[in-house]
């Protein structure tokens, strides 16, 4: 297998000018770059530029996807877009962590696997793990949890360690989380066992008349601070800047409860042992839903079977036709056919008219081998 590097940089709040696409290709000759994307794949060479670096001047997100294992996603969000006080609470060690630089806070999941048994693509991460940024300047923190659960999980900490804050809804997990959740390949059962204590996520209402309410409460300053951003072709910034705030307040009204943390903590000690038990409740999930399916399965073959028995000339017919082809593909349908109407014919409890009929079918196809062939390999011999 050849070696395989995926590379994709994009840009949220502002877009890149003229100068700044010339700068960066400088880095690549054959990457896409537009006004707000940077995409490359390498399969023999390595990428010129820092990631880091590239982050901190013109990007809000990056993905990087190795062939050998490695998954990273970087998200730059303005300094005052997530509480670094909280952040510190899920850093785990070459899994989740993050930097400042002049104006915002870089956030960087990492993931360092065992190889994959089929080949990777990295193209399509970037639009599912992107919508984290928002949900985390929402102050949804559960793309945090999850990067503290990968680390533990892909980590040797000692087992009185205690998990971080608790989001509300990580048993509901958005798109974008489940998404994380997979380039993160975390541990299906371990999620699970977290998710067991983490109560429903509550869901702010947002109404007119509400938001009406708050904008008439925003001070003239601040009002005036919004549209001066607007006039300076900023509206993204201008956007973000005043759905923090209406979240904020959303957050301390009186009864709000977004995204909010539960207690007690729990040790990893403790959600191995969820982990090992939500595995059994999987493991029994799945077999009886193998079950159900057997048994639907079992019924539409029954109604099937039936169908045959209601018209055996016709189905005898349509085997002589298709006997008649000569042509490999036929010959396959004929004995499918032949097969479903000896199980048809058991159901009516006739085995032995079945086997006459199959009889004479083989006598006026007898001289063709590959047919009779393929009777003989399903046990169509045509004897009693």
């Amino acid at each position: 297998m050849s070696e395989y590097q995926y590379y994709e940089f994009l840009a949220i709040d502002r877009a890149l000018d003229k100068s700044e696409m010339a700068t960066l290709r400088t880095l690549s000759t054959r990457a896409e770059i537009t006004p707000t994307r940077f995409a490359n794949e390498y399969h023999w060479g390595d990428f010129k530029g820092s990631a880091e670096e590239l982050m901190a001047e013109y990007f809000d997100a990056h993905v990087y996807v190795a062939n050998w294992g490695t998954h990273i996603l970087m998200l730059r969000l303005p300094e005052d877009g997530v509480d670094e006080d909280v952040l510190m609470q899920y850093v785990v060690e070459d899994a989740l962590d993050f930097w400042d630089t002049e104006q915002h806070c870089i956030l960087q999941w990492h993931r360092n696997g065992d190889p994959p048994d089929e080949w990777v693509e990295g193209q399509g991460w970037m639009a599912r793990l992107a919508p984290i940024r928002e949900e985390i300047e929402r102050g949804d923190y559960r793309a945090l949890y999850l990067g503290w659960l990968h680390g533990v999980g892909a980590a040797a900490l000692p087992e009185d360690t205690l998990e971080p804050p608790l989001p509300a809804g990580l048993g509901a997990l958005t798109g974008a989380q489940e998404a994380l959740a997979e380039f993160l390949e975390i541990d299906l059962d371990l999620l699970a066992a977290a998710a067991a204590s983490s109560p429903p996520l509550t869901e702010p209402v947002e109404s007119l008349p509400q938001m009406t309410a708050w904008a008439a409460s925003i001070p003239a300053a601040e009002a005036r601070h919004y549209l001066v951003l607007l006039l300076q072709g900023k509206g993204r910034q201008a956007e973000r800047e005043l759905r923090h705030r209406y979240a904020d307040a959303l957050r301390s009204a009186p009864g709000a409860d977004v995204a909010g943390v539960s207690a007690p903590q729990r040790t990893l000690a403790d959600l191995s042992a969820l982990a090992r038990e939500a595995h059994g409740k999987r493991l029994q999930g799945e077999k009886e839903q193998r079950q159900r399916e057997q048994a639907e399965s079992q019924r539409q073959r029954q109604r099937y079977l039936a169908t045959l028995a209601d018209d055996f000339e016709r189905h005898w017919k349509k085997a002589d036709d298709l006997a008649n082809e000569q042509r490999a593909a036929a010959y396959d349908q004929a004995r499918t056919l032949l097969v479903d109407l000896s199980a048809a014919y058991a159901l009516k409890q006739n085995q032995a008219e079945f086997l006459q009929r199959l009889a004479q079918f083989r006598a006026v196809h007898g001289r063709r081998g590959a047919l009779l062939r393929r009777l003989d390999e399903a046990g169509l011999a045509g004897k009693p």
